[in-house]
Order: C-alpha cells, then structure tokens, then sequence
C-alpha cells in the first residue's frame, strides 16, 4: 500500500504531538491497514486513548469526519500503486534526511518513555537473576538474541528459548521469583504472544517486556515495560531504538556488575582460539 494522506498528514504534524496524540498517530502508522474496518470507537479502545482524543486527533490533521479518512484509506487500498511509489519519487537525500529525522523522535521519544521507569532496579535484577530467560518471535529474534549476546559477556545463566526442538512449556515450567523472563515482543507478534504474556503475569518470575507503543496491552502482564518507538518514513519498522535500550541496559548492567574477570577471560579465550579480530567492544 502506498503511503496514504493520512500518513502524510500525520508526519507533518508529528513532532509537535503531544503524547496521548503521539501515541495514536503510531497505532494508526502500525495499522493503517486495517483502518478502514475499524470504528473511530475501535481505534480509541485499540491505541489505548479515549474516544475525544481520536475525534480532536482527526480534526488536527484537518478531516471534517471519520468517514472522509475512511474513504482516503479506500483510495490507497484500491490504487495498486507499489508500497514506496511516493520515496521512489524523492531524491536519495530527501530519503536519507527523512530517516535521520524520523529515527531522532523515535530515539527521543523512547528515552522520554524511559525516564520514567525505574532503570536501576530493572538493571539490578538482570544482574542478580538466577537465569534468564529471553523470548522473542519473527522480527523480534535479532533483538533478542543481540540481548542475550551482550548479556553472556557478563554473566552466566542467560538463554534464548524455546531452543531448537524444544518448547516453551519446558523451557518455562521450573521457574522461580529468583529468575528473570525478557520477552521482546515488537510490532508483527505472534498472535500466541498474548498467551505467553498471560502467563508469564501468573508465574513467580519476573517478566521484562520490549515492545513498541502497539503491544502497550500486553504490559499489565510484565514487572517492567521498555517502550521502543518505531516509526519509518518507509513501509518498514525501524528498530534502530530498540537495539539501542539493549545497548544502553547492557551497558548499565556493565557498571553494575564491577567484576571484570569474566569479560577478561572470554577475552583471553577469543585471542586463544583467533576467533575475532582486533574489536574495542563487544
């Protein structure tokens, strides 16, 4: 799908949003889609905002009603035009300088979300932790598997599950109140992420979910919640925020954790085997 009017309405107007609007303008990006199915009543309940948040959002953006976004959605729908014909049309640079633009709100608006959650706390459990335990499905896996690769060169006990042939329920069946589950679930999740998530709020660990603005509803399952915005210019997610959280916790817990003789051998053992070449980190 091209990118619609309402889309580009929305980036014109994005960065003085404040944050209710902020987080309706990325549910509707996420699922533009879908839009034209749903009630205004529906986007309210779905984005988490209320329903004079919605009807104030789309008259912002200059729409008269919601049956004139409907119908530019239509349009879209029906145009059969390829998914970027409106970047093919720019210049390398408008395309380049869009991006930069785009993923500085993301980062911006992700370390604003952060600053309200407790940092050290969470950081001090991913330190102490008897195991951890990190899930993430389809375009999630990079990052949970980038996250379980920084963690491992500073503690032990540190898994990506289900492991190959395996499954959750016997990953997950012994777990204790002394261990930790990361779940990174972004934007495209496995419908069976809602019952994990469920679960997970039942168990005595401690749950740490990553996910962006859209899987908001699953947080009332997790201990802590990393919100990673994602928004593109094109038709694709960045996830450039949310490598970066893993960065940025991975280094925290770095600072935590003052022993330095694991990440020494390891070290020793990479020169041993000739397995990297000459890095200044991890």
């Amino acid at each position: 799908m091209p990118r619609s009017e309402l889309a580009q309405r929305i980036y014109l107007q994005l960065e003085q949003m404040g944050p209710k609007e902020r987080q309706l303008a990325e549910f509707l990006l996420t699922h533009e889609a879908e839009l034209a199915i749903y009630s205004s009543a529906d986007m309210a309940r779905l984005a988490r905002v209320s329903k004079p948040v919605v009807s104030r959002f789309f008259k912002r953006l200059g729409y008269d009603s919601f049956a004139e976004v409907r119908q530019d959605l239509r349009k879209v729908q029906t145009s059969g035009s390829p998914l970027l014909a409106d970047q093919q049309l720019s210049d390398i640079g408008t395309l380049l300088a869009n991006h930069q633009a785009q993923e500085a709100r993301n980062w911006q608006q992700t370390l604003t979300d952060l600053q309200r959650l407790p940092l050290d706390v969470i950081a001090d459990t991913i330190c102490s932790a008897r195991q951890i335990k990190v899930i993430g499905f389809r375009n999630s896996y990079p990052v949970a598997l980038h996250w379980r690769q920084q963690l491992l060169q500073l503690r032990t006990g540190v898994d990506i599950v289900p492991q190959p042939g395996q499954t959750l329920a016997e990953e997950l069946s012994q777990l204790t109140d002394q261990d930790l589950v990361i779940m990174v679930a972004m934007r495209r999740r496995p419908i069976n992420v809602k019952r994990i998530m469920q679960w997970l709020g039942k168990s005595p660990a401690k749950c740490l979910l990553i996910t962006d603005p859209s899987g908001l509803e699953h947080a009332t399952h997790a201990d802590w919640t990393l919100t990673c915005h994602q928004i593109s210019p094109g038709g694709f997610a960045s996830y450039a925020s949310a490598m970066a959280v893993v960065s940025l916790m991975s280094n925290l817990c770095q600072q935590k954790l003052s022993d330095d003789s694991r990440v020494q051998a390891i070290d020793e053992l990479f020169d041993l085997m000739d397995e990297l070449e000459p890095s200044l980190g991890g």
